[in-house]
């Protein structure tokens, strides 16, 4: 934020410059009083006319009262040159014109009649400067109330300042309205606090930036924290005729002022001066607080109980007690307060993060974790823009959503890169600037090197639940010159627990989601499959067989005829005949076996008769005369034992074995297969492992479905159906193993169809 300018005329707006001199000649003025002030007090004799204090060579009690004052002045002129160092050319005005007030409230003190003018016109004209200071930080010029609190601040102070002008000091005391006068004089000070809390107050609901309010919160704090202890303490009660506190000691709080007003202007950054300056600002008011309790309540119990007046002890021990009881909830107050003036957090913006983390703990679907931690989220705490990455199916982080001025991301992430490692073990807020100098020992990865180049990346949110990291929310800087606070950090580290455990329920429902997705794509694809099998039989069936039938049934026609016309021939028709026949019955027989090696294909031969084991080594014997020498050598160790296997299982663990051997032959170019059969215990393991060429077996068998693959799914889901393990362990150009196990239960229902071995009819 703009710090205010001092203006010499309205309208007109000096040059830095020249702003800048007239702050330099104000300090040097300033200075220049608090010298001739400090020369006053060490060459007056003391205002304490003890002649045994002063012949024994006593320093004189009132000495440090008038120096404390000049002290506090000049620490005012010190923090004054700070603020111009900072910012040159700010409005200091207001500052000059409280350490003036200090150096000649104590020249008056000594009887200098000009001095007595000066102060009293500076007093007169301090609450109008006061308050135009933070119409100017509230930008509320055009406002018509402020500008007639400003006028009815400036007209008091004309009117104030005349008597001062036009009479001496003698004079002035001499009048009857002198004592209304002054009180009137001082009394607007207070005046102007009022109404500069009424103005922060109507400006801090109208502007909508918070680091726009702060400084505003922080000055007008600080000058009203300033002027508490010597209002509260000196000025009210010295009006009401109450114990006072000297001025001298109540002085010592204008400090807070300048102080305050030269923070403002330093850019935020977390460190231990922020804590420092807020724990001592809610002792600092705290304990005015409290002094002021303690005089009211001794004035007022003074006043009404002559035995408490008389006996101070238990005058003080009450007034203590009941200090101490309203100590706890004070100081609490007070930390809230403190906590707005630094960083102005509003009820609406806890009520916003509340919803969002009663949102996010019932979230399970993607677009309403994404819609509540890039857009409600970053709307809540004013964000210039906000990313989030989460992981996805393939196990890695994904860009998903992205909202505001966001800069280019890469689109993935590495799910187990050095990044993600590091954000697993923070599992809260991290700067970018910690983040990368923790990563600098490390090697990440490319997309992780893009991603920590970008310097616009504010804040890192991991998402973890359970140790694992589902997410990541890149967070910017926030709009304008606005910060992040330790109440930040502390929602922001509630809301990434809460966010992780969401991000991993969206995950799992994902999961199932897609898995339900792919059961049912492939379950279309095997049915169309299906039909496309039993197209291909049919075709063959009318392709092969059936033609060959027709064939036939035409050459059995056609030796009618010959019979029917040469039925006289001899011998030599008679021979063609038969060797005619001969070649009919071996095309009927290779028709034959076409059709038992079709229904082979459709229903294992000697399954349910011989048992699983005969029928395997009959399938194997089939497939070494199928391929002939192009088969590979099938090593077979069969052995069923005398477990009772129901025939579903026993169907499921041949189509498992018919499916493995195929591939191995078919599609790997094995050289060695082995196919083992093993039952004990209840349980039943089948394993069929080549020496081929492998593949990338897939996180989810439905995705081979995908790619027109469906001997495994079809298997898988044999599998699934009786109850059983499918392992599937392959690698390209290492081999595969396919491994089942099957609980090989007895079922009642299948308690006349299980597998003996001995033949059925």
């Amino acid at each position: 934020m703009t710090m205010p300018r001092l203006s010499l005329l309205r309208g007109i707006t000096p040059s830095r410059a020249l702003v800048r001199a007239l702050n330099m000649a104000l300090v040097i003025a300033c200075l220049g009083l608090i010298v001739w002030a400090v020369t006053v007090v060490l060459q007056r004799p003391c205002r304490v006319q003890d002649l045994q204090l002063t012949e024994v060579g006593t320093p004189c009690p009132t000495l440090l009262e008038d120096l404390a004052p000049l002290a506090i002045a000049l620490g005012i002129c010190i923090i004054i040159l700070g603020v111009e160092i900072v910012d040159r050319g700010a409005s200091v005005a207001e500052f000059v014109i409280v350490a003036a007030i200090l150096a000649t409230g104590i020249l008056a003190l000594a009887g200098i009649d000009t001095a007595f003018r000066l102060n009293y016109l500076l007093l007169a004209w301090a609450s109008p400067h006061f308050y135009h200071l933070h119409i100017r930080l509230t930008g509320g010029v055009s406002s018509k109330t402020a500008r007639r609190m400003l006028h009815a601040f400036r007209t008091l102070a004309v009117l104030g300042s005349i008597p001062v002008v036009l009479w001496s000091r003698e004079t002035l005391q001499a009048m009857a309205w002198y004592g209304a006068w002054r009180g009137v004089v001082r009394l607007t000070i207070p005046l102007a606090m009022v109404a500069a809390v009424i103005l922060a107050v109507r400006y801090a609901h109208r502007e909508r930036s918070d680091a726009g309010r702060r400084p505003v919160r922080l000055i007008t704090f600080g000058s009203l924290a300033a002027m508490l202890p010597m209002v509260l303490l000196s000025l009210v009660p010295e009006t009401l005729g109450i114990p006072v506190m000297p001025y001298e000691l109540t002085f010592v709080g204008l400090l807070v002022s300048p102080l305050l007003y030269a923070y403002a202007m330093l850019p935020y950054r977390m460190t231990k001066l922020d804590a420092f300056l807020r724990r001592a600002a809610v002792y600092y008011l705290l304990g005015t607080l409290l002094a002021t309790s303690f005089l009211v309540g001794a004035a007022f119990v003074h006043a009404r109980s002559a035995y408490l007046a008389e006996h101070w002890p238990v005058l003080g021990t009450l007034v203590g007690a009941v200090t101490l009881t309203i100590m706890p909830p004070l100081e609490r107050r007070l930390t809230r307060l403190t906590d707005w003036v630094w960083f102005g957090r509003s009820a609406s913006y806890s009520g916003v993060v509340g919803h969002l983390a009663e949102s996010l703990s019932t979230t399970l679907d993607r677009a309403t974790l994404e819609r509540l931690l890039v857009r409600d989220l970053a709307t809540a705490m004013n964000l210039s823009w906000s990313t989030l990455y989460l992981r996805g199916q393939d196990e890695t982080l994904m860009l998903v959503a992205s909202y505001g001025t966001a800069p280019r991301l890469p689109e993935h992430l590495p799910a187990d890169g050095a990044l993600v490692r590091a954000l697993e073990s923070q599992a809260a807020p991290e700067s970018h600037e910690d983040l990368c100098a923790s990563l600098l020992s490390l090697r990440p990865r490319a997309a992780e090197r893009e991603v920590l180049a970008v310097d616009a990346i504010a804040l890192w949110l991991p998402l973890v639940s359970s140790g694992v990291l589902h997410g990541i929310l890149l967070l910017g800087p926030k709009t304008g010159d606005d910060f992040y606070t330790p109440q930040d950090y502390d929602i922001l580290t509630t809301l990434a627990h809460q966010s992780g455990i969401a991000a991993h329920n969206v995950h799992l429902v994902d999961q199932v989601s897609a898995g339900r997705q792919e059961l049912a794509k492939a379950h279309r694809q095997l049915l169309a499959a299906g039909e496309q099998e039993r197209r291909r039989l049919a075709q063959e069936i009318h392709d092969g067989a059936v033609q060959q039938l027709i064939g036939i049934s035409y050459q059995l026609a056609a030796h009618h005829r010959r019979v029917s016309a040469n039925h006289s021939d001899g011998d030599t028709t008679r021979a063609e005949l038969l060797e005619t026949m001969e070649v009919t019955r071996q095309e009927v027989l290779a028709v034959a076996t076409e059709l038992r090696s079709v229904i082979g294909e459709l229903r294992p031969a000697g399954l349910e008769e011989l048992g699983l084991a005969a029928a395997l080594h009959g399938y194997v014997s089939r497939l070494s005369r199928e391929f002939g020498d192009d088969a590979p050598e099938i090593a077979i160790d069969l052995d069923d034992g005398t477990l009772p296997i129901p025939l579903p299982v026993a169907l499921c663990l041949f189509r498992v074995a018919q499916e493995g051997l195929r591939n191995a032959i078919k599609h790997a170019n094995a050289s060695h297969v082995t196919l083992r059969l093993r039952s004990e215990g209840g349980q039943v393991r089948l394993t069929v492992r080549d020496d081929g060429s492998g593949f990338e077996v897939p996180q989810r068998l439905s995705e081979l479905a995908a790619h027109d693959h469906y001997g495994l799914v079809t298997i898988a889901e044999r599998i699934a159906q009786v109850g059983g393990e499918l392992a599937i362990h392959s690698e390209p150009g290492v081999g595969s193993e396919i491994t089942v196990q099957i609980t090989a239960s007895q079922e009642e229902e299948d308690a006349e169809r299980t597998d003996q071995g001995s033949p059925r009819r």
